[in-house]
C-alpha cells in the first residue's frame, strides 16, 4: 500500500498539471492586452516548469536509494519520475509564445515566421524528447499500424478543416499571388514548421507525457486544452473551441494510429488552405 505521503503527491499531482494550465491561459489572455506582460506570465510559468521537473527527479532518486524493498516508495518513485518527465514537457508550451514575443520576427519576411520561431521550438522538442528517453515510436515519429490509407485520409481532411476554419478568422494570404513559385516555399514550411513541429510538440511529447502521469483520457482533454488556449489571441471564442475539437481529433487519431504522419499532413494542409490558397477564392 501507499504511505501517507505518497498518496498526498499522488493527489496534489492531479492539480498542477491545471494549473499550470490555467497558468498558461491567463499569460495568452494577457498578452492581448498587453504584450510584455503576458509574455512575462509565460516566462514566470517557464521557471516554476524546469524547477518542478528537477525537484521530482531528485525526490524520485532519493526514493529509490532509501528506500528500495517498500513497494509504496517503489510506486510514489516511478509517479515521480513521470511527473519530471511531465513538467519538463510541458514547458515547451510556454516556450512557443516566448520565442513568437522575443525574436525579431519583424526583420523576417512573414512567410518566414513560422520557420523562425519553430526552429529553436523543434530544437527544445528534440533536448526534451532525449531527456525523457522517449523511442521515436513512443512519440509518434513512425509507421504506427502501417493503415496508410486511414493516414492519408486523415491527411486529406485538412483541406475541408482549413475551409471551416478561413469562415471563422478571413485572414489575409500570405503571398502576392496564388501561384506554384509564390506558394512552394510557404507551403512546404507550413507543412514542416505549423504541421510537424506542432505535431510533434503536443500530440507526440506532451501527450506521451502527460498520458504517463494522468492517463490517457485526462491527458487527451488537458493537451488539448493547453493547445487551444494559445489560439486565444485571434480574438475568436469560436476559433478556440474549433481548435480545440481539431486538437481531441487529432490526438484520438495519434492514440489510435501511433503516428504523426496523419495529423502532420491534416496540420499543414489545414494551414496551406488557410493562408495561401482560400484567400483568393473567397
Amino acid at each position: 500500500m501507499l504511505n501517507h505521503h505518497t498518496e498526498s503527491f499522488i493527489c496534489w499531482e492531479k492539480v498542477y498539471p491545471w494549473l499550470y494550465a490555467a497558468g498558461i491561459l491567463f499569460g495568452e489572455l494577457l498578452v492581448i492586452k498587453n504584450l510584455r506582460a503576458g509574455e512575462m506570465v509565460h516566462l514566470l510559468l517557464l521557471g516554476p516548469l524546469l524547477f518542478h521537473a528537477a525537484f521530482y527527479t531528485a525526490g524520485e532518486d532519493l526514493s529509490a536509494c532509501n528506500l528500495p524493498a517498500q513497494a509504496g516508495a517503489q510506486a510514489g518513485a516511478g509517479f515521480r519520475t513521470d511527473a519530471a518527465k511531465f513538467y519538463l514537457a510541458l514547458a515547451l508550451a510556454p516556450l512557443i509564445r516566448i520565442l513568437n514575443l522575443s525574436l525579431p520576427l519583424a526583420v523576417f519576411p512573414l512567410t518566414y515566421w513560422y520557420a523562425v520561431v519553430s526552429f529553436p521550438l523543434l530544437v527544445g522538442a528534440v533536448v526534451v524528447a532525449r531527456i525523457n528517453g522517449y523511442q521515436r515510436k513512443e512519440i509518434g515519429l513512425g509507421w504506427g499500424n502501417n493503415n496508410l490509407l486511414f493516414q492519408l485520409l486523415v491527411g486529406l481532411a485538412g483541406l475541408p478543416l482549413g475551409l471551416a476554419e478561413y469562415f471563422i478568422l478571413h485572414p489575409h494570404p500570405l503571398v502576392p499571388v496564388l501561384s506554384l513559385p509564390d506558394v512552394f516555399l510557404p507551403a512546404l514550411i507550413l507543412l514542416v514548421c505549423t504541421g510537424f513541429t506542432e505535431e510533434l510538440v503536443f500530440r507526440g511529447i506532451m501527450q506521451k507525457a502527460a498520458s504517463d502521469l494522468l492517463g490517457q483520457k485526462t491527458a487527451l482533454v488537458l493537451i488539448s486544452f493547453i493547445f487551444a488556449t494559445l489560439y486565444i489571441t485571434h480574438l475568436s471564442a469560436v476559433e478556440v473551441v474549433f481548435v480545440f475539437g481539431i486538437a481531441v481529433f487529432f490526438s484520438a487519431v495519434v492514440r489510435r494510429t501511433g503516428s504523426l504522419i496523419g495529423v502532420t499532413l491534416a496540420h499543414g494542409l489545414t494551414n496551406i488552405a488557410l493562408y495561401l490558397i482560400l484567400p483568393f477564392y473567397f
